[in-house]
């Protein structure tokens, strides 16, 4: 993922709201939002090319989502994929901090990242920049590929329009993905939707957890240059 902008608690009706874009080549192969023959619990997309994934959730409203961290080209070395950091949570049935502590001593395996888990103990935020988990209070944030809730235009400009309507009880998936679509105003880090020839956003994705257990998850594709592709959604 390159920007997740999510209200954790932000009424008596959602648990967590999330609207989410990853920016990709758009070569890169993979598999849109399904549930996984390999884990039928799980829903997410699918990277064919290291086999994980970039955000998903599972029947029991568990959630996870992974995004780069800009970082230095001494990075390279580090050929484990983040994807697979949201995928073995989702997949198994551990606690966001047991699974932290299970995975802590092998951060220095992959390039930068900033992980989210939620399970019914909360809401964490986990970075090999930081190596601890932090558990979130109720509240908007935003994250993309450096740490939570940075300056970027995208991230702060995102998080205000997502509060704006993080309070109604009634909110669908539509107003979240139009959120994602701000082409920017040529100010570095104020585009969330991004286009071009081969790279740009592949993915808008908006989730919504009731605090009762539902959960609504749907996924706009796109094709080279922004073309919209499929829309899928999901309740369970």
């Amino acid at each position: 993922m390159c920007l997740i902008l999510f209200a954790y608690q932000p009424n008596n009706q959602h648990r967590l709201i999330v609207a989410a874009n990853r920016d990709e080549f758009y070569g890169r192969p993979s598999d849109s939002a399904k549930f996984w023959e390999t884990a039928p619990q799980m829903l997410a997309g699918r990277d064919l090319e290291a086999g994980g994934t970039w955000l998903g959730v599972d029947r029991q409203g568990r959630f996870a989502a992974v995004t780069n961290f800009r970082r230095s080209a001494a990075d390279l070395t580090k050929t484990r994929s983040r994807g697979d950091l949201a995928h073995r949570f989702l997949a198994q049935n551990l606690s966001a901090r047991e699974y932290y502590h299970l995975i802590s001593p092998n951060l220095g395996d992959y390039r930068g990242f900033n992980l989210l888990l939620m399970d019914d103990s909360g809401l964490f935020y986990g970075s090999n920049e930081r190596h601890d988990l932090l558990r979130l209070e109720p509240g908007v944030y935003g994250l993309s590929n450096q740490r939570l809730d940075c300056d970027w235009p995208k991230v702060v400009e995102g998080k205000a329009k997502l509060a704006a309507m993080a309070g109604q009880t009634d909110l669908g998936a539509e107003p979240l993905l139009e959120l994602l679509l701000d082409a920017g105003d040529g100010r570095p880090f104020s585009n969330s939707f991004i286009q071009s020839d081969d790279y740009g956003t592949c993915v808008s994705t908006a989730v919504l957890i009731e605090h009762q257990g539902k959960v609504s998850f749907s996924e706009q594709s796109f094709h080279p240059g922004g073309l919209s592709g499929d829309l899928s959604t999901f309740n369970f």
